[in-house]
């Protein structure tokens, strides 16, 4: 009753990745999922029962079926093929929301490395297991020779095959605004340059790679860490070797992701290398991503007006909310355009 119920909620149609033929990428920062453990090796004291935020197994248990439920919805009907996450903790926490919720009907695979990330919060990729063969992993570290007390999230990279195609998947999540957007643009700059010269590296050995990379990106599709990554409109001229940030018609829109201060912004990214959107590869790949803002994910703004994402602590207050991030997602379809004809 419950599978039906959420299907309702989330209206649409979406073809089922079993007959190969569509594949669901989403994206979401699910705003620090914790276990309930004090870990000596980072700052996570504040998530723990005696902690500033009172985090107990009985938020944690609400918070797993939340995010369960979230993915079921943008799903559609199915598991979507491929979810990145940002801010879990650990191994631990993606073991049980695969195993112990109804993700456990998916069958989904984790990649998973702990980062150095100061407070423990690292990127993670799940995959469905049935559709997508994982060939290998990477984590790509991040270098501040300048200032070795800067510990943040690395890149997570890996490679599978989606039907009989190899696709390149990124997960990220750049270092924050903390101290200034400004101030600290830097930083996401080089985290953008680390991520260009892995992706130069994919397109020199073929161009026309297949390439996705999702992530909070703490910025919009207009600051220089995006000039860094060298990506485009994808509602222009799309070539192979080329990267589009499928989200940035939103940077005219008066909604997004994230909302600050009564402002919308998207921060959260899916960007993809033009073999996915020219049509001439076996996977084609929707121009413009969706960000899923079904109402239980959001809350009324009652000091800017409007609405924004229900969070799940509002500073040291417990809300119960699901994250203060909307998630994205977007479809690639099997091109069944005779490819040597086009």
């Amino acid at each position: 009753m419950r599978f039906w119920i959420l299907w309702f909620i989330c209206s649409g149609f979406f073809v089922s990745a079993g007959a190969q033929e569509s594949c669901r990428i989403m994206f979401y920062n699910v705003e620090n999922l914790f276990d309930t453990s004090d870990d000596p090796l980072t700052a996570d004291e504040e998530f723990t029962p005696w902690g500033t935020k009172h985090w107990n197994r009985t938020r944690y248990t609400d918070k797993i079926l939340k995010i369960a439920e979230v993915i079921e919805c943008v799903g559609n009907g199915t598991w979507p093929c491929l979810v990145g996450l940002a801010e879990v903790e650990n191994r631990w926490v993606l073991e049980d929301l695969t195993t112990k919720t109804g993700l456990a009907e998916g069958n989904y695979g984790i990649v998973h490395q702990d980062s150095p990330d100061y407070r423990g919060i690292d990127v993670a990729l799940l995959y469905r297991k049935d559709y997508f063969q994982l060939l290998k992993t990477d984590f790509l570290r991040l270098q501040f020779p300048e200032d070795t007390t800067i510990r943040t999230r690395d890149i997570l990279y890996a490679a599978g095959v989606l039907g009989k195609d190899t696709l390149h998947l990124f997960v990220c999540h750049f270092p924050s605004m903390v101290g200034g957007e400004r101030q600290s643009e830097w930083k996401r700059e080089r985290a953008a340059g680390t991520l260009r010269r892995k992706v130069d590296t994919l397109l020199a050995a073929n161009p026309r790679a297949a390439i996705v990379i999702m992530g909070d990106l703490n910025g919009k599709a207009n600051t220089r860490a995006q000039k860094v990554l060298q990506t485009k409109d994808p509602d222009g001229k799309r070539k192979a070797g080329e990267l589009y940030n499928t989200g940035y018609y939103l940077l005219k829109k008066e909604y997004g992701t994230y909302r600050y201060r009564g402002k919308w912004q998207t921060i959260d990214h899916l960007i993809l290398s033009g073999a996915l959107l020219d049509g001439l590869s076996p996977w084609m790949a929707d121009r413009r991503m969706t960000i899923f803002s079904a109402s239980f994910l959001l809350e009324e703004d009652k000091t800017y007006f409007g609405y924004k994402p229900r969070p799940t602590y509002r500073g040291l207050r417990y809300i119960g909310g699901y994250s203060d991030h909307l998630p994205i997602f977007i479809d690639l379809k099997k091109n069944f355009v005779e490819i040597g004809k086009k």
